[in-house]
């Protein structure tokens, strides 16, 4: 299932059977290291190649430079995590619920692709009636917004999951604070309190991260609603893995899966997730399980989301990138901003976006 050029096969088969990188020459190691580091996976590809004792078995280069990309992932890793702590201990005692999302999330449940995986922002979810609080407490610990537009300061709060980037005078991780995991515009209508009520404890009682099946939905969701796909192979590869490990710590999994995405209305997000983690990692789904959804796409999306996905989450060729690619990309990025906004403000928020192309805002910047 699926068509792929060569350098898409390229790493692909790395990513899925990291054994088959032993056959490849000087020129294809060259090629896929660029792509690899395109979609940040050069600590992720490293850790692979460690586990099964091959890392001395591949030309030095790049071995030195997999294990370059694998020491920079370990120590944004560590960043996060002292973020992580300290932003528990400004908030202790106020009694609000955080729960830790996205890489953070897979770096405090410990899985398989987390290792190795690189992130540099600590993504974290409040309820939405103490965003507020939240905010201000940190704020006068020492973090700061960074400076934005006063448009895209309006976007946030009026339209978007989160608020303003936080980031802490004395550091460099940025901290995203979401009160749900879709933009309030989009189509998705869910109740967050309900991904708070499952919430597990991991690590520490003040570590919470999503459930299981919460988590799926979460990173389906940010997958294929919240972003343009281009170079989210990263992403993909977080759901393959968590599409392996949870089925065999619950074998109840699919069914309360399924059950969850039907509860929460996010059937169609699943469904793509299901479907393009199945096509570029042959993720072993159980067969026609996303026919059960009751929100799925009509056989025309799926048609062309089969067409456009692919070349979005896999890396254009860095020497020759195919023209179809690029414009498969725009058409996502035309569709995410799509499905984030209703049509009125889509057409204004364009608009506005195509008037800073040709002349920058004169507007003074704002600073928290």
């Amino acid at each position: 299932m699926g068509n792929f050029s060569n350098h898409q096969k390229l790493l692909r088969n790395a990513l899925i059977d990291p054994v088959s990188v032993l056959d490849y020459s000087i020129s294809e190691w060259e090629l896929l290291l660029r792509l690899v580091r395109r979609v940040k996976l050069l600590g992720h590809l490293a850790i692979e190649l460690e586990r099964r004792g091959l890392s001395n078995k591949i030309p030095v280069r790049a071995a030195n430079q997999l294990r370059s990309g694998l020491i920079r992932a370990k120590k944004f890793q560590q960043l996060v995590r002292w973020e992580l702590d300290r932003i528990t201990w400004a908030l202790k005692g106020m009694n609000i619920p955080v729960v830790v999302l996205k890489g953070g999330a897979y770096m405090l449940a410990r899985l398989p692709s987390a290792e190795g995986r690189f992130f540099i922002d600590l993504d974290i979810m409040v309820p939405q009636e103490q965003l507020d609080q939240v905010e201000a407490c940190l704020l006068k610990r020492g973090w700061r917004h960074r400076e934005i537009s006063t448009y895209d300061e309006h976007y946030y709060r009026a339209w978007s999951q989160e608020i303003p980037a936080l980031i802490h005078r004395e550091r460099e991780t940025e901290v995203d604070i979401h009160h749900t995991i879709a933009p309030v515009t989009s189509r998705i209508r869910l109740d967050a309190r309900l991904l708070f009520d499952d919430a597990i404890t991991v690590g520490s009682p003040e570590y919470r991260i999503l459930c299981p099946v919460d988590m799926v939905l979460h990173c389906s969701v940010n997958l294929f609603q919240n972003n343009e796909l281009a170079d989210d192979l990263r992403d993909l590869l977080d759901l393959h893995s968590m599409l392996c490990v949870f089925p065999h710590e619950d074998t109840q999994f699919w069914e309360k899966m399924i059950s969850r995405a039907n509860q929460l209305r996010l059937g169609r997000p699943l469904f793509y997730g299901i479907w393009f983690t199945r096509m570029i990692f042959q993720t072993p789904v159980p067969e026609k399980i996303e026919n059960t959804l009751n929100q799925k796409p009509g056989l025309f999306s799926r048609w062309i989301m089969n067409a456009l996905v692919p070349s979005a989450l896999l890396p254009l060729h860095p020497d020759y990138p195919a023209r179809f690619a690029q414009f498969a990309r725009f058409l996502l990025y035309l569709r995410s901003h799509w499905i984030r906004m209703p049509f009125h403000l889509l057409i204004s928020h364009l608009a506005y976006k195509c008037y800073l192309r040709l002349r920058p805002p004169s507007k003074p910047m704002i600073k928290k």
